[in-house]
């Protein structure tokens, strides 16, 4: 039993580099994983607050409407209108005269 530990200490010391090299790689690997998905989150999260934002600001727009009555300006550029024509035609008939 004595000599399986010796042996096995001696055969991990002797591979102790290698296997501290992939211990170290698996590690890398699982921490940049780690970092990818947790990026991927916040960018989905952030895409989806802001996205909600702007549908709201829309939702929450009110469109603004004046009306204005404009009949008066409207007679009045009619009255001008044949005020002008009945004196043009008065004055033609002068000259013609």
């Amino acid at each position: 039993m004595s000599q399986e530990k010796v042996d096995r200490y001696k055969k991990e010391k002797a591979n102790r580099e290698k296997i501290m090299r992939r211990e170290r790689w698996i590690t890398r690997l699982e921490v940049t994983a780690f970092v990818v998905v947790l990026a991927t989150l916040i960018g989905w999260f952030s895409v989806a607050v802001y996205q909600n934002s702007v549908a709201e600001k829309k939702a929450n727009r009110t469109t603004e409407t004046t009306t204005m009555n404009v009949t008066d300006i409207q007679n009045y550029l009619s009255e001008t209108n044949t005020s002008s024509d009945s004196s043009a035609d008065d004055t033609s008939d002068s000259t013609a005269e």
